[in-house]
């Protein structure tokens, strides 16, 4: 019997709830402040950036600019492929190298074995606390095979090898289908830029699926392309990407700015928004009478994170994000909405 969700699909705010859009603010404020490296890159995305992060009047009407993220979080058809098309590689767009020292940031070519946590804390009542689930987990890096003239991609398997409930006060048979994860797995291959891509979970028996797929998006956003020049504190560069998660499809603009350069390791800053390719999400468990149709969707990311170049992942960091949908229904006051609050931390070696 397949477990039951323990966050997103116990969203829907069913039988008519009042609508209140997503309005991820913590995480707005950062992206609308890295407007300016944005403009540096590319002002018309810039502009476009700023144009969907500003809540239009009550009743404005909701219009897809050419060429232009999309007000509501949702491309029109066909405009998301313009962006980057499905299984496309990620566009790497650098701003600037910034000063000295410059280190090659990027995955080795016979990167080592890193073990240790990674915290997924999911929320999704705005009334209630985030529910931080501690994973233990190891990533394995393994050679790929090179086919034809294409260097090999590096494959990784993400191993769940522990995972509780990082807090007191919880019922035991939450805990219990919690220590459940342990054994599930994340298989990916990095590509010879970074990119990851070819994300496939594997949920141990009577674990809550959605929790591995939490993971595998944190795993996602946390395999970072970096540019081909080495790059210094203040430098930064755009990563552009085409993604999925729990079924939606997703356009992914990652800017990403060089805090710090030491000894140890250089630190990152990164913000993320994310839009919708479709105007459809249909999510097991949703109830048929519910209309599948994204009147507005909308999903931002920001975090620091501590790198050590050649490693597979980021060692030490951590990454808040908000994702947020509102669909279709008759009466527009009452349309029914799902919201998820993410908070990973990662201690890894």
């Amino acid at each position: 019997m397949r477990a039951k969700s323990l966050s997103l699909l116990l969203l829907l705010a069913l039988a008519g709830c009042e609508k209140n859009e997503p309005k991820p603010e913590s995480t707005r404020k950062d992206a609308d402040a890295g407007l300016s490296k944005v403009e540096a890159i590319d002002p018309n995305l810039a502009e476009a950036v700023a144009a969907a992060s500003a809540a239009p009047a009550p009743g404005a009407a909701r219009t897809q600019v050419e060429g232009a993220p999309p007000l509501d979080g949702v491309f029109a058809p066909g405009a998301a492929d313009k962006e980057l098309a499905r299984g496309a590689v990620p566009k790497i767009t650098l701003g600037s190298e910034g000063g000295d020292p410059k280190v090659q940031l990027g995955s080795s070519k016979t990167p080592a074995k890193l073990s240790g946590t990674i915290q997924v804390a999911v929320q999704s009542d705005p009334r209630q606390g985030a529910l931080p689930i501690l994973l233990g987990v190891t990533l394995e890096p393994k050679k790929g095979e090179a086919k034809g003239d294409k260097p090999a991609a590096q494959l990784v398997t993400a191993r769940i090898t522990s995972a509780k409930i990082d807090t007191t006060g919880i019922p035991k048979e939450v805990d219990d289908q919690i220590g459940k994860l342990k054994g599930s797995k994340v298989e990916y291959s990095i590509l010879p830029n970074g990119a990851a891509s070819g994300m496939r979970i594997e949920v141990a028996k009577g674990a809550p699926d959605d929790i591995v797929h939490s993971l595998a998006d944190a795993l996602g956003l946390l395999t970072i392309p970096y540019p081909d020049k080495p790059i210094g504190a203040g430098g930064y560069f755009m990563v552009t990407s085409r993604d999925e998660l729990m079924g939606l499809d997703l356009v992914t603009y990652r800017m990403i700015k060089v805090k710090e350069v030491t000894p140890e390791g250089v630190t990152l800053d990164v913000n993320t928004k994310r839009y919708s390719a479709s105007r459809t999400l249909e999510l097991p468990g949703m109830p048929p009478d519910v209309d599948k149709t994204l009147f507005q969707f909308e999903a931002a990311a920001e975090g620091t994170l501590r790198v050590t170049p050649g490693a597979l992942l980021p060692a030490k960091g951590e990454v808040n994000s908000v994702l947020g949908a509102v669909f279709n229904a008759t009466d527009p006051k009452r349309r029914p909405s799902i919201q998820l609050q993410t908070r990973t931390q990662l201690d890894l070696k």
